[in-house]
């Protein structure tokens, strides 16, 4: 079974399109667990609505917010043999987890994530979600990896081999994962198809060059020393300081981006 995990902070608007996501997937066995960082608002309360639609659903809170630490509380809790990490403010499309199992048992992954699309029709957005999942696989090329928060698949014994994530961690913990994974022996692998949307919500509040200004200086430690920064001075977890309402993506147009992605990686890669 696939234990989905999921942090949150003061995710009332975004959690639940979160959660009617995994409802509507087309394979049904896994379970959900929540780790709410002590959310001021009704995240909680919205969670467990869900409990009739998803019966293997689990709500745990913890003392304080932190990432890491929520994220290691869910692995503790989870009785799958996979763990899957997903951010409050993604959406799973409704054939992923079907696509996670089928990965899982045809290629013998240990350790995965997947490409993602934007959670809006905005062309703009398009081009930064596909320069996201470039960056991605290029990291990964240059001995780099790095598995997103708003995806990361793992399977338990794997995830114990390092100890899960590092608690100490309030940014980057999750290239931090990847690379002591990889100091082990355990490579990033990629499935090359869209499995989920990601949510561009940081750039929209926070400005795109802001954004792209932390994280390009957080990219020069690892690209020279594989030494992620664990402190990111204005790096704010939870739902709270979000307030601006995300453009929702037509399924229609999945297969059109996937096909462009794909035709500009095999050109990428070649």
């Amino acid at each position: 079974m696939i234990s989905i995990i999921i942090p949150t902070l003061n995710e009332e608007k975004f959690l639940p399109k979160l959660l009617e996501s995994l409802t509507v997937q087309t394979v049904k066995d896994f379970e959900v667990i929540v780790v709410d960082g002590s959310s001021k608002d009704k995240t909680v309360e919205l969670a467990y609505t869900f409990s009739s639609k998803l019966p293997k659903l689990t709500v745990v809170v913890s003392g304080r917010a932190s990432l890491p630490l929520q994220r290691n509380l869910g692995a503790q809790k989870a009785e799958g043999d996979w763990l899957v990490f997903i951010d409050a403010d993604s959406i799973l499309l409704p054939y992923s987890v079907g696509r996670i199992e089928q990965y899982i048992k045809d290629e013998r992954l240990k350790f995965f994530t997947a490409w993602c699309r934007p959670d809006s029709e905005v062309q703009g957005d398009a081009f930064i979600t596909l320069f996201w999942n470039i960056a991605v696989e290029s990291l990964n090329r240059f001995k780099r990896p790095m598995a997103p928060g708003p995806l990361t698949a793992v399977d338990r014994a794997t995830f114990m081999l390092v100890g899960g994530y590092d608690e100490g961690h309030a940014f980057n913990e999750d290239i931090d994962f990847s690379l002591r994974l990889d100091k082990k022996g355990v490579k990033l692998q990629i499935i090359r198809e869209t499995l989920y949307v990601v949510s561009l919500r940081r750039l929209r509040t926070q400005g795109t060059l802001h954004v792209v200004q932390q994280y390009a200086q957080a990219a020069l430690p690892i690209l020279f020393f594989k030494r992620p920064l664990s402190y990111m001075p204005g790096y704010v977890m939870g739902g709270q300081v979000y307030d601006k309402k995300k453009k929702q993506f037509k399924p229609s147009v999945i297969k059109q981006y996937e096909t462009k992605l794909k035709n500009l990686m095999k050109e990428f890669l070649e």
